[in-house]
């Protein structure tokens, strides 16, 4: 239960004021309620035993306005300052939870599915509201209405009171058992819609692969095996909940049975008729009808109770799923002597790096690189060579398993991580486009930067003239992840926006892979002016791309195999000749299949 003490923890330190009220119109809501039988026990003796019944009766009916009047009242208030908190709350929980998902670094990310973390931001966030409004405030009443009208009880008659209450450790029995099972039961179902919710959201992002291949019956029935479970066992979570209600309520009602059975025959045998009124030596009509209204009120905190045991059992499950999150601690974070970086130079040293993906083999094995400051270096190789593992080692996406990447001289761990990475200007390969205007997207790490800054950068990545001719120019939306663009103007305006931040050191992720010849020269034709004074890292094979870099670091298996200039590369047998040799032969083969 380390989940549901941590979230009324977070009620009562950020909103301690709001949840003491609100514990105040309990009480007021509980008093007003368990004084109205009372009332009602008065009127029904004074009007059988009362000489003016009808005065007496006019006096106690104005009592109970009032007290009904107090009672709604304090209900009102209840609820509205029960759902106020629960809001609040939730609310906090779920920036909390945005914003740590923001920090944790890209090792945190490879390994969680978007759908389950997505799951845990709506449907978990949402057990622990209601369990802010049904068991933080309303658990209260429940316990004060339980606990005042088996005392009410008790006083009006011990006897009767002790064989109607004998029912109350079985109905409190049947509840601790069934919120075990319950929150195992809902545990399973949040874990569930997860995955389901996972499989959505994989479906969704890639709709045009599914359409493209025909594939929509097998993603249906894809869904469908992840949606029915989830159906299946909510259903059983829910009827389990409804079976310790019925059980509960027919508790109850048997205690009432037997209010009505004994309580009734000592009424009856205890009065007597003196002067023609009935005068009552041991149980009263009024203390039987009390007693009634009692158990009456009981029965609405019983199934509030069911409920509320329902709202533990899912809040355990949800908290614990969601301060798991909360409780992660990235491998990549700020130390606390970390300095601001400042704008550095840009010298970039690899010195003795190794890094590893987990419990994965090494993907770098002790990388030395000294790039200095305004050099470009390529990184060139096959697939999973370990190029952009190299790369992203420098703004600290990962850190280094041994060894120490240095900027300027200094670690990169010795800098804030905001400040290094302003200095650290990323091109990638995959491509992210926000639901924005195409000028939002531009400006998106630089929101300040003005209208003739950003038309400059995106003439240096030669996108302006298209920007131009469309009919909102720069105001023009862009679909989702930028639908509306094509593969080479979404890597054009990716490098606007990189452009803009104006990095000393920038990393280019195979920036041109997806441009067209033309398209690539005019573009390499503005990067080699962006360039200039900054150190530049290329991940390409293409070698028209790489072929001015000041050093070029041939990767295999996560070592770097070769390294040199382009000419001197080429003198060599090796990697780098393999990759030459087969891209030349390839562009041969193209041209004579267009020339035939």
């Amino acid at each position: 239960m380390n989940a549901i003490k941590r979230i009324f923890g977070i009620a009562l330190k950020y909103h301690k004021k709001r949840l003491m009220i609100g514990y105040l119109t309990v009480l007021g809501a509980a008093a007003s309620g368990l004084g109205i039988p009372l009332v009602i026990r008065s009127a029904v003796d004074d009007a059988l035993s009362s000489e003016n019944a009808t005065r007496a009766l006019l006096n106690i009916g104005i009592i109970l306005i009032l007290l009904g009047l107090c009672r709604g009242l304090f209900a009102w208030s209840q609820t509205t300052i029960a759902e106020g908190l629960s809001q609040k709350i939730a609310y906090r929980i779920r920036n909390e939870y945005y914003d740590k998902l923001q920090n944790l670094s890209f090792a945190f990310h490879d390994k969680q599915a978007t759908g389950s973390l997505m799951s845990r931001a709506t449907a978990d966030v949402e057990g622990v509201r209601m369990f802010i409004n049904m068991g933080v405030v309303r658990s209260l009443f429940i316990l004060l209405m339980t606990l005042g009208a088996s005392v009410s009880m008790l006083l009006l008659d011990l006897q009767l009171a002790l064989v109607t209450l004998a029912f109350i450790p079985f109905l409190a029995f049947r509840a601790v058992i069934s919120s075990r099972r319950l929150r195992r039961m809902w545990m399973k179902v949040q874990e569930m819609t997860a995955d389901m919710v996972a499989t959505l959201q994989e479906s969704l992002s890639g709709v045009r692969v599914i359409k493209a291949f025909a594939a929509e019956e097998h993603e249906k029935l894809k869904f469908k095996e992840k949606s029915e479970p989830v159906a299946e066992q909510t259903y059983l979570a829910e009827s389990t909940w409804a079976k310790n209600f019925a059980i509960m309520n027919f508790g109850f009602m048997l205690a009432m049975t037997v209010i009505l059975w004994f309580g009734g025959s000592r009424v009856i045998d205890g009065r007597e008729l003196v002067d023609g009124i009935y005068v009552y030596n041991g149980l009263t009509p009024g203390e039987l009808v009390a007693f009634f209204v009692y158990m009456n009120m009981m029965i609405m905190p019983v199934r509030m109770m069911g409920w509320t045991v329902n709202t533990f059992s899912r809040a355990a499950s949800s908290g614990e799923r969601i301060f798991e999150i909360l409780d992660t601690v990235s491998p990549v974070r700020n130390s606390p002597d970390s300095v601001d970086a400042g704008r550095v130079r840009g010298e970039v040293v690899f010195d003795n790096v190794s890094f590893t993906y987990g419990e994965e083999a090494e993907a770098l094995k002790s990388i030395n690189v000294h790039a200095p400051a305004g050099s470009t270096v390529a990184l060139v190789g096959r697939p999973g060579s370990g190029k952009t593992t190299f790369a992203h080692l420098i703004p600290r996406f990962y850190d280094a398993t041994d060894g120490k990447v240095t900027v300027d001289g200094k670690d990169v761990r010795s800098f804030t991580l905001d400040s290094l990475r302003s200095n650290v200007g990323v091109v990638q390969q995959d491509v992210f486009i926000h639901t924005a205007s195409i000028r939002d997207n531009i400006a998106y790490g630089s929101h300040e930067s003005p209208s003739e800054d950003i038309e400059e950068v995106t003439r240096a990545a030669q996108m302006h003239d298209f920007i131009a001719d469309l009919p909102e120019a720069y105001e023009t939306v862009v679909g989702e992840r930028g639908v509306g663009l094509s593969g080479g103007q979404k890597q054009r305006l990716s490098i606007a926006r990189t452009i803009l931040l104006d990095p000393p050191i920038l990393i280019l992720d195979d920036s041109t892979s997806s441009v067209d010849v033309h398209t690539e020269r005019l573009i390499q034709d503005a990067l080699d002016k962006v360039v200039t004074s900054r150190t530049t890292f290329l991940i390409s094979n293409r070698f028209s791309v790489i072929a001015k870099a000041d050093q070029i670091l041939v990767f295999k298996n996560g070592e770097i195999t070769q390294r040199g200039k382009h000419e001197e590369l080429l003198e060599e047998q090796g990697e780098y000749r393999e990759l030459y040799d087969y891209q030349m032969r390839a562009a041969e083969t193209k041209i004579s299949e267009a020339a035939g």
